[in-house]
Parts: C-alpha cells; structure tokens; sequence
C-alpha cells in the first residue's frame, strides 16, 4: 500500500531490504506548482524544507535499521576507525616509517572525514534504483532519498568525533575544545560538498549501473589522492611545492577538507630545513591551530559549486526515474 505524503504515510514494499525505506509519515507534505521537473536547485531548495519532516524519519530510519539487535550499537560503527588506525599505526610507525608525533590522532583526524564522504555516498548511489517502486507509485522531492544517508552518516561522524575527543585532547592538548567551533564549520562546509557528491552518484547510477560496480575502484584511488595517510606537506618537501604531483593534489576538494579539519584537531604538519633534505623528517606545530582563511575560503567554494553540480545533475536525472528504475 503506497499513500501519497500530502495524505499521511509513504510505505514502500519489502521494507527492511537493503537500500529500501519502511513505513514513514509524511504529513503536511504537498508537492509544488512547478513540479519535480520544472525548478532548478535553489527553487527546490523551498520544496526540501517543506520535505524536512520526510527527511527526518528517513534519517531515524536508517539509523534504527543499522543497529536493529545491535548488543553494541553505535560503537559499531567506530570498529572500523580504530582497526585500521592500529593497523596504519604499525604500517607507518614501524614498517615504513613517516616520522610524525602522534601518528594515531593525525590518521584519525583525517580519516573520521573520509569514512564520513564514502559512507554517504555507498549508501546514496543505491537510494534511487533500491527504492524504486516507491518512486514510480508516490510524489515526494527525491532528493531526501540521498540525502537521508548523508544526514545519517553525519549522525555517525558527530558521534565519533565525541568519542575519540578525550584522546585528542590528552594527545594534542586542550586547544582541540578551543578551536571546537571552526571544526564544527568545516564538518558543515564538508556536509554541503557530500550531499552534492551523493545526489550526484544517486542520479547518475539510475542511467549508468555500472557506476555502482566502479564505486570501490573510484573512492580507492581518491583514498591514496588525498592526504589522510600523509602529511601535504612531505609531499612538498620531497618533489617541492611546484611539482605536479602538488599540484594534483591541491585540485582534489578533499584535500582542503582535511587540512581544514586536521589543522584544529591536530595540528599543522610542516617541513623543517633538515626534513627538506631529507625528504622524511617533520614537525607540527605545537598543537591545534586556526586553518588559514585561503583553506576555508577554498573549501567553502568546493562546497557550494560540488552542491549545486551535483543537484542540478540529479534534478535532471530525475526526470527519467520513475521510467528506468
């Protein structure tokens, strides 16, 4: 049975399957005059917010899905972060080593961002095709499909950040609270560039299946391309500012975001004279710091032009849902 949200609740079929929503209300919901197909990203901007009830349940959904029999819950979720900081600990601590303090807090401080990008997206480019019947049966912003993940995984990095906050802080220093609220405003900068990722991967997967297939392929090699297991700066000091590889990496969004995040959790990773020459040795800074106001700026830009690409693609996409899913 499928209600139309104007009407009260939307309820897909085969509920509790991956990729698939169960029973949600949706009331006070109605779609606008112009439609699913006739407005582009900012005027359905309007339409979102009035879907923000939808939105909501769709999020406590996948969270109560998730952990559905869980003895353990969310810490479930925070398995993965730990195992593979201990494992890229020994690897680049003792193996090979990169001679950087506290290497355990400097990984997390990069990873927690990254597992937030590919948790949201894994789950987004499923959110059309593994709902399809609901989206051929019923009106609502499409949109909140996606971006339910996102909000979601966003729950999930909150969390984390919660728990492993008393390690930084012993680890790094007490600055890690004073600078609290300029890695709350790159979390929310780095929200926005996700949710135009997801509803990207969302929209195109509906035309291109074999995007889903490619999805591993594509976030392992932006895994290596982005400095969470390296500082950007040994990257400078053993090619130089001016070589293209520098140079490709300043082109990847997330590295801005990293830096960004890492920078008043961590700390600023810099080359002395002697690491130069060497190419190995590093310092930070003596603790947490401000992220520069070009980091911010820069990030703020990825944000906004990844948001708006990314819904402009799924509106267009959306068109042709109801027919190819």
């Amino acid at each position: 049975m499928v209600v139309a949200p104007r009407h009260g609740v939307v309820l897909a079929p085969r509920a509790g399957s991956t990729g698939r929503v169960g029973r949600v209300n949706a009331t006070n919901f109605e779609p606008s005059t112009g439609g699913l197909l006739g407005r582009g990203p900012l005027g359905k901007l309007g339409e979102l917010w009035r879907a923000r009830e939808l939105l909501s349940q769709l999020v406590a959904k996948e969270l109560k899905v998730r952990y559905k029999s869980s003895s353990l819950g969310f810490l479930w979720s925070m398995l993965t972060p730990a195992l593979m900081t201990v494992v890229f600990t020994i690897v680049f601590t003792r193996v090979v080593p990169i001679r950087i303090p506290d290497f355990a807090a400097f990984f997390l401080a990069g990873y927690l961002l990254w597992q937030f990008l590919q948790n949201s997206c894994q789950g987004a480019i499923h959110s059309i095709v593994g709902n399809g019947d609901l989206v051929k049966k019923v009106y609502f912003p499409r949109e909140v499909l996606p971006l339910s993940h996102v909000l979601a995984q966003l729950i999930h990095l909150l969390l984390a950040l919660l728990v492993v906050s008393p390690y930084l802080i012993v680890t790094r220093g007490v600055d890690v609270l004073l600078y609290l609220p300029v890695t709350l405003l790159t979390v929310a900068l780095l929200t926005v560039f996700v949710a135009g990722v997801a509803m990207w991967f969302a929209g195109v997967n509906v035309v291109f299946r074999d995007l889903q297939e490619l999805f591993v392929v594509i976030f392992l090699v932006w895994f290596y391309a982005t400095p969470v297991l390296y500082p950007l700066a040994l990257v400078r000091a053993q090619l130089g500012a001016d070589a293209l590889l520098v140079r490709a990496l300043a082109l990847n969004p997330m590295t801005w975001f990293v830096e960004a995040f890492r920078t008043p959790l961590y700390g600023a990773v810099r080359e002395t004279g002697a690491a130069a020459d060497a190419g190995l040795a590093l310092v930070t800074s003596s603790g947490p710091a401000l992220p520069s106001a070009t980091v911010l700026a820069v990030c703020l830009g990825w944000a906004l032009l990844t948001f708006l690409g990314g819904y402009t693609v799924f509106l267009r996409r959306a068109r042709t849902f109801a027919k190819e899913v």
